[in-house]
């Protein structure tokens, strides 16, 4: 009897129908375009004509549970359709890897005697490291699919790209584009971060052992990807001693019909008789309007709402340009804005009147997108016979630096400001900017014509203009067909504001439940306003932030988005007036025109709109570019110019000595960096490397006489003893203690792992089981550079809980993540083997409770008594002299504190307080952002640097107990998220100090203290960054 397997998934449906013996009659591969029953129902047909309807069938994937049932037929988790696949094609095979539209998932197979024993381990509720993100990344890199299905992965074309995120991803690749990074090495760099994505997280501390099976669509269309797994797992094999040949790494015929395959083989073990198609029929034919209107909500015309009074108020209008007389001639200001997704410029005139403007999506290639919009301005001004002067050219968004450097801009002008100026020329008394495009929103708040502050969206972009364009492209309608598709309908489903790629599950479910794509696009954009003020804002009431709301930027050229935010804000504040940008996707553009224009004196740098439109130039950016300036050895882009006037290189590098062309010019970078350092300390990069120093303790041990000869003395042992500690979580601010504590007993040898780095994470962080949280993720990877340097012990101890700072806080614990990561890394590396033991090491990992000293003691000497011959009383004094050793560094750090604030209370300037947690004082960790504001002239302070002396307190605190924060934070049980509040309450006190609110993605410590901490900000008008 035949039997047929469909497997419909996030964004197709695969069908395969196969004969009693399991060979394939029939198989159909589809995107299903949220239309998953009429696509089953197309495939069931096809069936029929095949075998009628004498077949067994059984359905899998994501989106194949509700048509299953409404089929009546068998139902069978993806796991198990492809497991049994994969055994009863390639039973050698002893791990797979699939990666889906929205899932990814691995299986390794154990032998443990005589049985096989299979684990699985998939992605958790984000899709970051699938193929959604190709999908999207493609899309936008506008790259034809047959052009990227021939990329083939070279190593050396590798690109920094995080791939944790789909939207991280889609940001560090705009970055590079915009850098002038060629497609191929987009696409390279992207499958890469998939690949180092999903070693790390996925395998959950597993080895993906030879032989390994590759499946699913991405790996099925992309061989670069396949490519990249190959490179990627010989090298762990190698560094394993795993022996491999070129059979090691498969990809099947099929490859992307396995979960369809399996599913159908069920039939060996079960009976599922195909019934027809009339339940299918009737389960997408029945009254999904009922349920509609029982889970959506409205539309976004209300009934009896007169929309077409909103078009006529709201649509923006198209703009005419002015017209010109032969022989004119015309002085303009221009203004370019390098966006994300497309490129913009203007023309305005001496009077502030615009003149011109023009648009074009992005190629990817900054310069060529600026030489095609320069050329529809002039072709605008000089098409009736008039002559275009451009008096000076202002430049903004992503690709600003670029632009300023190869066609010699006069002001480069942050997004931000430009958007204002842009604001404040055409409308007065602005309370609120929503700037929507296509990967930021920033929203400025606006006080007497001033930013009093701004909001961008630093960690997400969901919600933007691209992805609704994106979205609506997928349901196949242009982006200028999105307002009327969404206006028809009358219910929409409720999206969960948030990230793009759960919005990108939200729309999976919503299809599979019978929503319409019309319907879908309107519920996305009724989520996006809250998205704006919910989640990146994080303002519900937004009547405190004024009356008067201008809406700008590409996205607001979608009526449906307009009306969405209309709505939002006056259910919200009734009275408000809102307003939209009469160039809402050209407003920053016109900002920099609008600065180009107030700083011209007569001259310009510009290299001449004739020179700019006959620009030749060459983009390199391959291993013949990489910085050999420092040991990050990052991949510049050269930019290879030739004018009239000669040839010329500009270098984009990510530091001020990649800039540099030769050794003698970095030495003059350095040489005057190193003065900016002198005179803005930077204490998180002092303190990284003071807290790993040796600081003076007394000797507690003493010589020990034995009376039989083959009784060594321990102190002997000791002196001999290397010891291991990474630089990771806590040790960034316990490490003191813990090597006083060691140095008091006789230790002397220490080996420190590296900073965090790029090089380390890529090399290191294999098979981890760690995901969310990056700082502890990493730590996998410092204990294999550890690992390395042969040391005989390794200390990476539980810290339960810390000493606690404030009289009155519930509690003092440590993060339950970094306490949890010692566990987590050991087994890793003792799961298939064990690495300590294989390396002869001890590792120690006691749990370590800092809040009760007596228990402290009990904990330190039950961990080193065996290990270095301990008595009680050793330990007890030796605690002791760690503690001193604690007090020595951190005394250093508030001098050094205090030195910093006496200066800039003298000199009137502003010092930045970073709250963060110890282990942000990792280079790696904290992404040189500090580094960034210290070469602009700020010193850098923090938490543990703030001084304590009695006239400090006095004058921050003004009366009130400085050791006390219960009046502003009730759930003080994490130490370190007091201490980020009692940072916030310093920095608020001081008239010359500034916060930056570090924190890493996901932090569910740091979550309740955001909107506390801005507030305590506000209120004390402190500058406030995250």
């Amino acid at each position: 009897m035949f039997k047929a397997g469909i497997d419909v998934g996030s964004t197709t449906v695969k069908g395969v129908l196969l004969d009693d013996r399991g060979n394939i009659l029939f198989e159909h591969y589809e995107r299903h375009e949220a239309r998953q029953a009429q696509k089953v129902l197309a495939l069931l047909e096809k069936f029929e004509e095949i075998a009628g309807r004498e077949f067994h069938l059984f359905m899998t994937g994501s989106g194949g549970g509700d048509l299953a049932r409404a089929l009546g037929v068998r139902f069978i988790q993806e796991v198990n359709a492809v497991s049994l696949a994969v055994e009863r094609f390639y039973p050698e095979v002893n791990s797979a890897v699939e990666l889906g539209g929205q899932d990814a998932k691995m299986i390794f197979w154990v032998n443990t005697g005589n049985f096989r024993k299979k684990i699985t381990t998939m992605n958790d509720k984000c899709a970051g490291g699938t193929g959604a993100t190709i999908d999207r990344i493609i899309a936008k890199l506008k790259v034809p699919l047959e052009v990227a299905t021939s990329v083939r992965f070279d190593p050396s074309k590798v690109h920094p790209v995080a791939a944790k995120c789909g939207v991280f991803a889609e940001t560090d690749i705009n970055s590079l584009q915009k850098a002038g990074v060629p497609a191929e090495e987009l696409l390279i760099s992207l499958f890469n971060a998939i690949v180092i994505q999903n070693l790390a997280v996925l395998t959950r501390g597993n080895t993906l052992k030879p032989t390994v099976i590759l499946l699913g669509g991405p790996n099925t269309f992309f061989p670069a990807l396949v490519e990249c797994w190959r490179y990627h797992l010989q090298k762990l094999w190698e560094e394993k001693g795993i022996e491999y040949n070129e059979r090691s790494v498969l990809l099947p015929e099929n490859s992307q019909y396995f979960a369809a395959i399996g599913s159908a083989l069920f039939s060996e073990f079960e009976e599922s008789p195909y019934k027809g198609k009339d339940g299918l029929l009737a389960f997408s034919r029945r009254s999904v309007a009922v349920l509609k209107a029982r889970t959506g909500e409205r539309g976004l015309i209300k009934p009896g709402e007169d929309i077409e009074e909103f078009k006529r108020k709201y649509a923006v209008k198209p703009f005419r340009p002015k017209k010109f007389k032969e022989g004119e001639k015309v002085r303009a200001f221009l203004g370019i804005d390098g966006g994300s997704t497309s490129t913009k410029a203007v023309l305005i005139n001496e009077d502030g009147e615009l003149l011109a403007t023009a648009y074009t999506l992005s190629t990817g290639n900054p310069l060529k997108d600026v030489k095609k919009v320069v050329g529809k301005l002039k072709e605008q001004v000089e098409k009736d016979g008039a002559l275009l002067e451009i008096l000076s050219v202002g430049v903004t968004g992503y690709a600003k630096d670029m632009l300023k450097e190869t066609i010699g801009a006069d002001v480069a002008v942050v997004e931000t400001v430009a958007h204002t100026i842009s604001a404040k020329h055409f409308f007065k008394d602005v309370d609120v900017i929503v700037d929507v495009g296509g990967q930021d929103i920033k929203v400025m708040i606006l006080k007497g014509g001033r930013v009093k502050d701004f909001k961008l969206n630093t960690q997400c972009s969901a919600g933007n203009g691209y992805f609704l364009q994106s979205t609506a492209e997928r349901f196949g309608y242009k982006v200028e067909e999105f307002a009327e598709v969404a206006f028809k309908a009358e219910f929409v489903p409720r999206f969960n504001f948030g990230c793009a790629v759960f919005l990108e599950q939200d729309i999976v479910n919503f299809q599979r439940l019978g929503w319409d794509p019309h319907e879908i696009m309107a519920g996305l954009a009724k989520v996006l306003p809250k998205n704006i003020w919910l989640y990146v804002v994080k303002e519900p009431n937004l009547r405190k932030l004024g009356k008067r709301f201008l809406l700008q930027g590409g996205t607001q050229k979608n009526l449906a988005a307009v009306k969405a935010q209309y709505d939002f804000i006056k259910e919200r504040v009734p009275e408000a007036e809102i307003l939209v940008h009469p160039i809402a996707g050209e407003a920053g553009a016109f900002g920099a025109a609008v600065e180009a224009m107030k700083n011209y004196k007569g001259k310009s740098s510009f290299i001449g709109i004739d020179s700019l439109l006959n620009l030749n130039f060459k983009i390199k950016s391959d291993e013949t570019t990489r910085c050999n300036y420092c040991t990050n050895r990052c991949l510049r882009t050269f930019i290879y110019v030739e004018t009239r006037t000669g040839k010329k290189t500009y270098i984009i590098a990510p530091c001020e000595k990649g800039s540099a062309e030769d050794i003698s010019a970095v030495k003059e970078v350095v040489k005057k960096l190193n003065r900016i350092k002198e005179e803005n300390p930077n204490l998180q990069e002092i303190s990284a490397k003071k807290v790993f120093e040796s600081y003076p303790v007394e000797k507690v041990y003493s010589e020990r006489k034995f009376l039989f000869f083959w009784k060594k003395d321990p102190i002997e042992k000791r002196k001999k003893l290397k010891f291991g500690i990474p630089r990771v979580l806590n040790f960034y601010a316990l490490a003191p203690f813990f090597r006083g504590y060691l140095e008091s007993l006789g230790v002397e040898k220490f080996v420190f792992s590296d900073f965090t780095s790029e090089k380390m994470v890529m090399e290191e962080l294999r098979g981890g089981a760690v995901d969310p949280c990056f700082p502890s993720k990493v730590v996998l990877a410092h204990l294999r550079n550890l690992l390395k340097k042969k040391p005989d012990v390794i200390f990476l101890p539980k810290v339960a809980t810390l000493k606690g700072m404030f009289k009155d806080s519930e509690a003092s614990h440590a993060c339950p993540t970094v306490t949890g990561t010692p566990i987590s890394v050991k087994a890793v590396l003792t799961k298939e083997e064990d690495v300590f033991k294989e390396n002869g090491i001890t590792f120690l990992d006691p749990i370590l409770h800092f809040h009760d000293e007596e228990l402290l003691e009990y904990e330190m000497y039950t961990a080193f008594k065996e290990l270095l011959e301990l008595t009680r009383e050793e330990n007890r004094k030796a605690i002791r002299e760690g503690f001193r050793a604690l007090s020595q560094y951190q005394e250093e750090l508030r001098k050094l504190g205090e030195k910093i604030l006496r200066k800039v209370e003298l000199e009137n300037r502003i010092a930045i307080l970073v709250l963060g947690r110890p282990y942000h004082n990792d280079p790696g960790i904290n992404h040189g952002i500090t580094e960034e504001l210290q070469k602009r002239g700020y010193p850098i302070l923090t938490i543990d640097s703030l001084p304590l002396k009695e006239e400090f307190l006095k004058k921050v605190f003004k009366g009130r107990d400085p050791f006390s924060i219960s009046d502003v934070w009730k759930k003080s049980y994490s130490e370190n998220t007091n201490r980020k509040v009692w940072g916030a309450l310093y920095a608020a006190g001081h008239p010359n100090i500034a916060i930056l609110d570090l924190s890493s993605f996901r932090c569910g410590h740091d979550a309740p203290i955001y909107s506390l901490i801005e507030e305590i900000a506000e209120k004390s008008g402190t500058p406030y960054f995250t």
